[in-house]
């Protein structure tokens, strides 16, 4: 297994339950590799809508891990807002998300449609890739 975790933002993860060919493959990939695939729920509320199917909705959130947004993540992320200067609901699941990336071991790939306001809230340790 390898020391690394993808992280995925709400697009991202919108994308592979929509059968998104980039992004399923690459989650097989990393599945293949022995890479852990995270996200955190909110993401999950954020993400879902009509136009996923249930059933493919369950297949894909069967190889990701889903890290809860606690209260100790939420003060962290209420803390890197105030760091940041951002703020409000645009920010806060993507806030609680950077949190979560930033507490995983290794290298750490968050996966977003959003560079800019993720590169601000994940800082230097946290790899941002645009979708």
């Amino acid at each position: 297994m390898l020391d690394i975790s993808y992280v995925l933002d709400c697009e991202a993860l919108s994308r592979a339950a929509l059968g998104d060919a980039e992004m399923r493959a690459r989650l097989k990939d990393a599945h293949r590799a022995g890479i852990r695939v995270v996200t955190s729920s909110m993401t999950l509320i954020e993400a879902y809508h009509s136009k996923i199917r249930r059933p493919v909705w369950n297949w894909t959130m069967s190889g990701i891990v889903v890290e809860p947004v606690t209260k100790d993540v939420a003060d962290a992320a209420i803390g890197l807002l105030g760091a940041t200067g951002l703020h409000g609901h645009k920010y806060a699941i993507d806030a609680a998300l950077a949190v979560i990336a930033g507490r995983q071991a290794g290298r750490v790939v968050v996966f977003t449609s959003d560079e800019d306001d993720m590169g601000k809230l994940c800082g230097a340790g946290v790899q941002v890739r645009g979708l």
